[in-house]
């Protein structure tokens, strides 16, 4: 197998990454749990929704920081 072979069946497999985050804060992980049977989701679903948004809230403020974004000014 060559290397370009490798990259493709590395890059299908990708889809779905086994990723552990652990949660050290009792109140958190109990608040998560909470919010997962109140609405009928797993506390993973809620981990991921949680996570995506951390990454766009940074890209969004990259982005008004190197002025891609207008309307805000920069002290």
């Amino acid at each position: 197998m060559n290397v370009d072979e490798n990259c493709a069946i590395n890059e299908s497999s990708l889809s779905s990454e086994d990723f552990r985050i652990q949660i050290t804060n009792p109140m958190l992980y109990d608040r998560l749990h909470t919010l997962s049977v109140e609405y009928s989701v797993s506390v993973e679903l809620l981990v991921n929704v949680a996570a995506k948004r951390l990454v766009d809230d940074v890209d969004f403020v990259r982005n008004l920081r190197t002025g891609k974004i207008g309307g805000a000014y920069i002290v």
